[in-house]
């Protein structure tokens, strides 16, 4: 069973847009992987990391939000949050947000809706981890925004 998770954001450029991804995912500690896109939920008991665990190349399962942009004098931001429940053998809630805005908005968003997530499952909230990143673009080339649960 994975139990365990690294919480993380970054932000890239580059002349493409695949190319300011990956400098995103580089500055997050997880470019080196094989990401497979998972949806919202944390395992019970998910102990969290300073860094991924595994080795380079290994499939590493992730939520995360991500926007690119090459559009001049724009700030794009992306934010994760979790949800940890006061019980332990519950699961946690991801939610991931990215947009035209900036990080104060990205993580007010995302904070809410795991808010609204752990009411619905009747989960009382022990803690609230979040990551959030903002960059704005000049117009010169493409920037990248990301932020990502890493869970393994």
């Amino acid at each position: 069973m994975m139990n365990n998770f690294y919480i993380t954001s970054g932000v890239g450029s580059g002349q493409t847009e695949l190319n300011s991804f990956d400098c995103a995912l580089f500055n997050s500690g997880v470019a080196n992987y094989n990401l497979v896109r998972i949806s919202s939920i944390l395992p019970p008991d998910s102990e969290e990391h300073t860094s991924v665990c595994l080795n380079e190349g290994a499939i590493l399962h992730t939520a995360y939000a991500s926007i690119s942009s090459n559009i001049s004098n724009k700030t794009i931001s992306a934010a994760i949050a979790v949800g940890i429940p006061t019980d332990s053998a519950k699961i946690g809630v991801i939610m991931e947000f990215s947009g035209f805005c900036t990080k104060d908005v990205a993580l007010e968003k995302v904070s809410n809706m795991v808010k609204d997530a752990m009411r619905l499952r009747g989960y009382q909230l022990k803690e609230l981890k979040t990551s959030v990143r903002e960059i704005f673009s000049n117009g010169d080339g493409y920037v990248t925004a990301f932020a990502g649960i890493a869970i393994w």
